[in-house]
């Protein structure tokens, strides 16, 4: 177990028996901890010059004599919190190469009511900051459980998700869109020239599209920043168009 440790933070397979060697003598001459590592004296020089650079064994002198100190174990916590560090402030370019590469864009399908009930709960589970949406509210209002529709719709007014909703101009969305930012909601109108059947959800880096025309919820879920920032761009377009 210590041996894997040691290999995780860093250190060679020579490395980590000379350090462990000289753990357990205390303090020991370089021929002694070739002895007790079982690394051959050619290659046990190679092992302490990189433990010293490491930090994690110093040098003393005794009178002629020269000795090697494994430092406390401790001391590895700190490297483990130096690699973690290191690894956090490199997070954001990693993550800029990753997105430019474009990673396979994750797909998912939602069927029935446990599809529906999945779909609207993980939209309030990663807590977007903004929703929008692009509706035929007649077609999708057919899959809706109006109860939890509306104990759903007070949670995201609770977490504070502001939905932006564009819409065909039918009476039930009207009455919607009468009533102003009231719900943190509003509510803009489609072009006239516009007709499908389908419900399109925009939020963080996913887009999900809701079937119109299936007697059951059907639903496919994207996952790609890609996709999802073409797909807001669109709707901003449409968002600012003056109907």
């Amino acid at each position: 177990m210590s041996i894997e440790i040691l290999k995780q933070l860093g250190l060679s397979d020579n490395e980590t028996k000379v350090y462990l060697a000289a753990l357990e003598l205390g303090q020991a001459t370089v021929q002694e901890l070739g002895r007790k590592s079982g690394v051959k004296r050619t290659t046990v020089y190679t092992a302490i010059d990189g433990l010293k650079e490491k930090g994690i064994i110093s040098q003393i002198k005794k009178g002629a004599k020269t000795f090697l100190v494994a430092e406390s174990p401790e001391i590895l916590s700190q490297i483990a919190d130096r690699r973690a560090q290191m690894f956090k402030e490199s997070l954001p370019e990693l993550k800029s190469i990753y997105n430019v590469m474009g990673a396979k864009p994750k797909v998912r399908f939602y069927e029935g009511k446990e599809g529906y009930l999945s779909v609207y709960g993980n939209i309030l589970k990663e807590k977007p900051k903004e929703l929008l949406a692009i509706a035929s509210y007649e077609n999708f209002k057919k899959h809706i459980d109006e109860r939890y529709e509306e104990t759903w719709t007070q949670k995201r007014i609770k977490q504070g998700v502001f939905l932006r909703w564009l819409d065909f101009k039918t009476p039930s969305v009207q009455i919607r869109a009468s009533e102003g930012k009231k719900g943190l909601r509003e509510i803009r109108f489609l072009p006239k020239e516009f007709s499908f059947s389908a419900t399109m959800f925009i939020y963080n880096e996913k887009v999900i599209m809701v079937s119109g025309r299936q007697k059951e919820f059907l639903a496919v879920v994207i996952e790609n920043t890609e996709f999802s920032q073409m797909q807001k761009q669109l709707f901003n377009l449409l968002w600012q168009q003056k109907l």
